[in-house]
């Protein structure tokens, strides 16, 4: 009698896992940065100035700046080149208009023109003294206080430090099943 032998063998699956993992975990510590800058007083005192002008009592006085001694010597020089060249010029119209007449003497004429400008007169000017000008500044205090500055910047990262390795299942195909199917007489075939 025949018999009919079947042998099977179911497939199998292969697995391979990564577990996933975590390598480091570290929070980023904030780093403060700060600016400080001290207050200063940055103020300060002046001297006191005192200022005297005693110009106008020593002018009274016959004291005089050069400027001043210029200033006059120069009008009055302007002044006496106009008195003396109009002078000249008029007595210069005069002999020559009267030059020529009898009983005109010429070198008496110059005679008494030269007595008359030896003589001097006697001028006296009085002024009332000033008295001196004195102008005193007093001291102040000057200048601007500065507050100062203290900031503080604060950086913060985002997130923590963290590093993973990801983990993954990889699946393949570790035995193909079969199915063999064969006959034999009389006996039944364990294994083929």
């Amino acid at each position: 009698m025949l018999r009919l032998n079947i042998r099977h063998e179911l497939p199998q699956i292969g697995m391979q896992i990564n577990r996933g993992r975590l390598d480091r975990a570290a929070v980023i510590n904030p780093q403060v940065h700060t600016n400080n800058q001290q207050a200063r007083s940055n103020k300060w005192i002046t001297q006191p100035q005192t200022d005297i002008n005693t110009y106008q009592s020593q002018r009274v006085t016959g004291r005089r700046t050069i400027f001043d001694l210029a200033r006059e010597r120069g009008q009055e020089g302007i002044s006496h080149a106009r008195q003396i060249t109009s002078s000249h010029t008029q007595t210069a119209w005069s002999r020559i208009d009267n030059g020529a007449k009898r009983g005109d003497d010429i070198a008496s004429q110059y005679r008494n023109q030269l007595f008359q400008d030896a003589v001097a007169e006697m001028v006296f000017s009085l002024e009332w003294t000033h008295g001196a000008e004195i102008q005193v500044a007093e001291s102040q205090i000057i200048g601007e206080s500065d507050l100062g500055d203290v900031t503080a910047e604060i950086q913060t990262a985002p997130s923590a430090d963290i590093r993973t390795s990801q983990g993954g299942v990889r699946t393949y195909i570790e035995n193909q099943g079969f199915l063999r199917q064969w006959v034999t007489e009389d006996y039944y075939d364990i294994y083929a």
